[in-house]
């Protein structure tokens, strides 16, 4: 036994707290933060199972459906769309191991209803004309919305490609995709 160590105890095994926090790496179980819309809403369970990885959720969300990621230290592992409350997933290693140590888990809804909406912010998309717009957090950058009149100019006509029509708010929009930096993306498929 370690001198001085702190130990989380498992039903297996005693892994070192300092590797509990952080994400799996040598044990056999780990918990991590399950985050949504910026706040801790659970836990995403990791337990190694032979040459399989079972991750299990355990939330409290509204109802609705959600995009579940498995966030590594080297990049994110799509689980699945959950549904709220609990789920259970086991992947292979080959499927697992590009995510690298598992840090953390993140959801994302699928129709939007767990983000807010904001003003946009001119600092979070620089270059670009953001007035009367809004924005909300998307994975790692940001999804804008900017007030769509059929008969009336075209917000951002340079990214025209890239926007997708939607009602935001009760209000029609043209919407754009955004990374952290506030380069412009190609949108997702959903």
């Amino acid at each position: 036994m370690v001198r001085g160590a702190v130990f989380h105890i498992t039903s297996r095994r005693r892994i070192p707290m300092e590797k509990h926090r952080v994400g799996r790496e040598g044990g056999d179980e780990l918990d991590c933060p399950l985050y949504l819309s910026g706040h801790q809403a659970g836990i995403l369970h990791v337990t190694l199972e032979g040459r399989d990885t079972r991750f299990t959720v355990r939330a409290a969300v509204s109802k609705g459906l959600y995009r579940l990621y498995a966030r590594g230290e080297k990049g994110d592992l799509l689980l699945g769309v959950w549904e709220g409350g609990a789920m259970s997933r086991c992947f292979s290693r080959e499927l697992t191991a590009p995510a690298g140590r598992i840090l953390s888990g993140v959801a994302y809804s699928v129709d939007g209803s767990g983000e807010a909406w904001i003003p946009a912010a001119a600092e979070l998309f620089p270059g670009w004309p953001v007035c009367g717009g809004l924005c909300r957090r998307y994975k790692s950058g940001w999804q804008l919305a900017m007030p769509f009149e059929e008969n009336g100019p075209f917000p951002l006509p340079s990214l025209f490609c890239l926007a997708r029509i939607v009602q935001v708010m009760e209000r029609q929009c043209a919407v754009f995709w955004f990374d952290g930096v506030g380069r412009p993306i190609i949108p997702p498929l959903f």
